[in-house]
């Protein structure tokens, strides 16, 4: 039995939990989520999310045992993924994945750690995926793609063949993105067709993309 800790208390959340429910119930790896831990938890220490105990601030996670225990980044935007988690990491922390079941990874491809990938998502061969890594469902990952850390993949995304997307990387559920290179900290739009390169720190949105500039990284 793996006992986690949910490293968020968000809706994204409550979806990794149902992942790790239907892991449970399909095959023969066991995760037992003891409780949330998030940033602002003390205004809800004591309370119940979907039958789990809110435990506190990162700082519960000081009398934490992770030679027992290991957290799930279950937190959705990149830009707090990283913050939460590098936060936790100064603590001691240790990370694990939760895969569904129905996904498919190619023997030849390699996925760094703390992944959450959620149902039917399939990543084809020769594919590098760094850590701490979200794909919602129904996303595809074409072969030799390179993938950075902290990067977030929303539902029905396709990845062409070759493409590279550097860290930091947010992308907007059912978006296309033919072979090209994505930099650190972009941030992609819902239903985009990338078929440029996109810089460091752009958004791109439309059919084809346009490119604009953020004011603030908010994914």
């Amino acid at each position: 039995m793996k006992k986690v800790i949910m490293l968020g208390g968000g809706g994204f959340a409550g979806e990794v939990l149902e992942t790790i429910d239907v892991i449970n119930k399909n095959t023969e790896e066991a995760i037992s989520p003891i409780g949330y831990v998030y940033d602002g938890a003390d205004k809800d220490k004591g309370k119940f999310i979907h039958g789990l105990p809110v435990l506190g601030e990162l700082s519960y996670l000081k009398n934490v045992d992770f030679n027992e225990v290991r957290l799930v980044a279950a937190v959705g935007r990149s830009v707090w993924r990283r913050k939460i988690v590098e936060e936790a990491k100064k603590l001691g922390a240790k990370f694990t994945s939760v895969i569904h079941p129905t996904v498919t990874i190619s023997k030849w491809s390699k996925i760094g750690e703390g992944a959450i990938m959620q149902r039917f998502c399939i990543v084809m061969p020769d594919v590098i995926i760094g850590n701490y890594f979200v794909s919602n469902g129904f996303v595809g990952i074409g072969h030799d793609a390179v993938i950075g850390d902290y990067v977030h993949m929303n539902p029905h995304v396709v990845i062409s063949g070759g493409t590279v997307i550097g860290n930091d990387v947010f992308i907007g559920l059912r978006a296309t993105l033919l072979t090209s290179r994505i930099g650190d900290g972009a941030v992609i739009g819902a239903c985009a067709l990338i078929t440029k390169d996109v810089p460091p720190n752009m958004m791109a949105m439309g059919m084809p993309a346009k490119l604009y500039e953020m004011n603030k990284k908010e994914y």
